[in-house]
């Protein structure tokens, strides 16, 4: 059994295997890449991957937006601490933080009633925000996770 599923049931460990992330092919596919790039990548740390035991790299799809690769993930992907559940991994990317708020333009029409609006980390790289705030929200959770 490996890391992610040693505290899973048998059956939460293989409902995983079976139904969490993207596999290989359709990353490939995402990707237009042959499925020995994305295992290159996968290798060089510009994808996110984890094996189930029993089964085959999974991608967890909050690094790809609109059919690309998150912008910085090369870096976000470093700094992911080793033997990180990906279950949480998932959570602190997709959950909106205080600590990355977005400043609406003062021309926009809703800004008076939203003044900031709280990004997840995922969303923030996607919207264009710098990776810095995400590393550091990553150093900050690496005793948490």
């Amino acid at each position: 059994m490996t890391e992610p599923e040693r505290h899973l049931t048998d059956a939460d460990a293989a409902f995983l295997r079976e139904h969490s992330g993207v596999r290989e092919a359709a990353v490939a596919a995402l990707l237009d890449r042959s499925e020995r790039e994305v295992l290159g990548m996968t290798e060089a740390g510009e994808l996110y991957s984890y094996t189930p035991s029993g089964g085959a790299h999974r991608y967890p799809s909050w690094q790809f937006a609109y059919g690309r690769l998150l912008p910085h993930l090369a870096a976000v992907v470093a700094a992911i601490p080793a033997g990180t559940h990906p279950t949480a991994i998932r959570t602190l990317m997709m959950t909106p933080s205080q600590d990355l708020m977005w400043v609406l333009p003062l021309d926009e029409p809703i800004q008076p009633l939203i003044p900031e609006i709280p990004r997840s980390p995922a969303t923030w790289l996607t919207d264009g925000g710098e990776a810095g705030p995400v590393l550091a929200l990553l150093a900050a959770a690496a005793g948490a996770i």
